[in-house]
Formats: structure tokens, sequence, C-alpha cells
């Protein structure tokens, strides 16, 4: 599980290099492994060229991967879909609800982890979100919200904090601000998850989500603007 140590003992008698790897396979190549080395091993005739060998090694583990997670609920739907390798993501975020109140919002990103943790991600991107509202909305700095009919350029950074928080720093092309904090996936049993995420546009969510199959769990949720909802989600 995420944040778990495991304790591996073996008997270190053998020279060469130990491949230590995620044995879900596209885990493995798009970069869940490691490789342990002894030091003052003989050479190894079927690799004569080391440096080589171990750049071919790196560039497998930086294959891209598509991912996507969608929740169809009495609300509206709501997810997001992925591109992404060790260092490289695009994603698009959706949230549509059921009517002109509850609004519709588009989001598409594209950015970098930096670091050899890779807690670190710098985006750009583009957003749109339109929700009828009645009056006009401050976030907590004071600013309007432009939520009736928002269409402006972002740009961001995201850093992952211990327990996997992620705290995410955004200004718009408007000149917006925005700070969130929040966490998907939190584990409550084997198969029941948590999510929460609250920002400084007043905007909150939490849900809950069981999973049946890998593909299909069984969700609810309450967002600020779609209110209540439940539904499946769609894992991918």
């Amino acid at each position: 599980m995420q944040m778990e140590t495991d304790t591996i003992e073996f008997a270190a008698t053998a020279n060469g290099d130990w491949f230590f790897h995620c044995h879900i396979l596209y885990h493995m190549m798009s970069g869940m492994g490691r490789i342990f080395s002894y030091e003052n091993s003989p050479a190894n005739p079927e690799t004569p060229d080391s440096a080589a060998a171990i750049k071919k090694v790196y560039a497998d583990d930086r294959r891209f991967y598509a991912g996507a997670k969608i929740g169809l609920e009495s609300n509206g739907s709501e997810g997001n879909i992925d591109l992404a390798n060790t260092r490289w993501k695009i994603q698009t975020l959706l949230k549509l609800g059921t009517s002109d109140e509850k609004g519709y919002e588009s989001e598409t990103i594209a950015g970098r982890y930096f670091g050899q943790m890779q807690w670190l991600y710098a985006y750009a991107g583009f957003n749109y979100q339109y929700r009828k509202v009645s009056g006009p909305e401050k976030n907590l700095f004071g600013q309007i919200s432009d939520q009736n009919d928002r269409h402006t350029v972002v740009a961001g950074l995201a850093y992952t904090l211990p327990l996997l928080f992620v705290a995410d720093a955004r200004v718009d092309g408007n000149g917006k601000f925005r700070l969130q904090l929040g966490r998907e996936d939190i584990p409550l049993t084997s198969r029941l998850r948590f999510s929460l995420m609250g920002n400084t546009d007043k905007e909150y969510n939490a849900g809950l989500r069981y999973i049946v199959t890998k593909y299909i769990s069984v969700s609810s949720n309450y967002d600020s603007d779609l209110k209540f909802g439940a539904g499946i989600t769609i894992v991918y």
C-alpha cells in the first residue's frame, strides 16, 4: 500500500546487478524498478558496454501510459483522463453538472515532475468553467470569482506532502490565485477508498468509493457545486 514499508532479507553473496521491480509489467515499464549493484564485481561478458546498457534500461522505463477515472453519478459526472510517464503528464479534468446552476468545467494541463523523488510538479494549461450563479462571489483572497464564464490559461506548482496529500498553488491569466489541498484514494479498507479536497475558491468535495471489480466501483460524493450524488466510477 502507499507509504507502506517492506523489509527484504536476502543473502548478498552474488556479484553483478540485481533488478528489483514491480511484477505488474506496465508499472515496471513506466519506472517502478531499481537496480542494486555490488561494488568491485567482475565484468559481465554479456554486457561489455555497461554505460550503454544502463541507458537502455532507463530509456525503457519512460514509456507513456493512458489512464482514466470517470464518475457517473446522480448529481453529474466528473473525472480525469491522463497520459503520463515517469516525468511528464498530460491531464484533462472534467466536471459536468446536471443543470446550469451546478455548472460545467473542463481543464487540460501538461507538466513535468522534478527531483529524484518527483514530489514537485510544474504545469500549465487552459481552464473553462460555466456555472449560473445569482451574484458575484469572492474567493478567500477577496478576488471576484469568474465561475459564471471562465476561459483562461493557468500555471502552477503542485507538491506531494507526507501522507500523499497534494498542495497546489496556481495563478490564472486573469491574475486570480488559488491554493488547494487534497488527496484521492485514501485506503480505509482493502476495498473502500476515501477522497477529499478544498481550495480558496470555496470549492470542496468528499467522496467514498467501494471497489467491486478491477474497473468498476460503487461511489458517492458531496461536491460544493454538484451537491450530493451516488452512482458508479469507472477506472482504467
